[in-house]
């Protein structure tokens, strides 16, 4: 879908005046939105490796008094991280360039694309990346699995850290929740939302036992 609205949008821009002006207003909203998102975010590389790197992006939301919500592992050997609060919504998504060679790519939005956040988690990184030993990683210790479909012999497909804010909806299976992860895809984990009641996006989410 995404790839597809791209394509449109630079179709249109070569056209010449009025006929593209009158093309982009004929385009629905939604697909004017997926296109808007393809350029949102601040980027950066890092002369540090994945693993170093993913430490950094924790100890720095901790930092700012955020942490990380749901790690996703993905297919080309990179993360994705997704955090936030009560106002914010976040996505961090790394990428292996090369063994000494991350990137960085932070996305940021409350009602609109928060660019001075981003700027300011970018920045905390790399100062975290100067101060960290060689052998700093992810701490892992309080988080859960993430799974492809709602069993535990499903594929993990990352993790999120219970009692965290999530996006969760319920499933027919009463004991798993479905998720999003960073990329869009579904998760599932095994927990319960603590205030079914609330109105907030976000719900905080109990972990089960696999």
């Amino acid at each position: 879908m995404r790839s597809v609205a791209v394509a449109a949008l630079l179709s249109l821009l070569s056209l010449s005046g009025c006929v593209a002006v009158s093309a982009v207003s004929a385009i629905p909203g939604a697909l004017l939105e997926v296109v808007a998102n393809q350029f949102v975010g601040e980027e950066k590389s890092f002369p540090h490796s994945m693993r170093r790197s993913l430490a950094a992006i924790q100890q720095s939301l901790w930092e700012l008094r955020l942490d990380i919500d749901v790690l996703e592992i993905q297919p080309d050997g990179g993360y994705g991280v997704g955090f936030g609060n009560e106002r914010l919504d976040g996505e961090i998504t790394l990428r292996k360039q090369t063994s000494q060679l991350t990137t960085v790519y932070v996305k940021v939005k409350s009602m609109t694309r928060e660019e001075s956040v981003e700027h300011a988690i970018i920045d905390m990184i790399g100062g975290k990346l100067k101060k960290l030993p060689d052998n700093a990683r992810y701490n892992a210790s309080k988080y859960s699995n993430l799974r492809l479909k709602p069993t535990t012999s499903s594929v993990r497909v990352g993790w999120f850290r219970p009692g965290a804010n999530l996006e969760a909806s319920k499933t027919q299976n009463k004991d798993w929740l479905r998720i999003k992860l960073p990329s869009g895809k579904n998760a599932y984990l095994k927990g319960t939302i603590i205030n079914s009641n609330s109105q907030s996006k976000r719900k905080p989410i109990l972990s089960q036992s696999e």
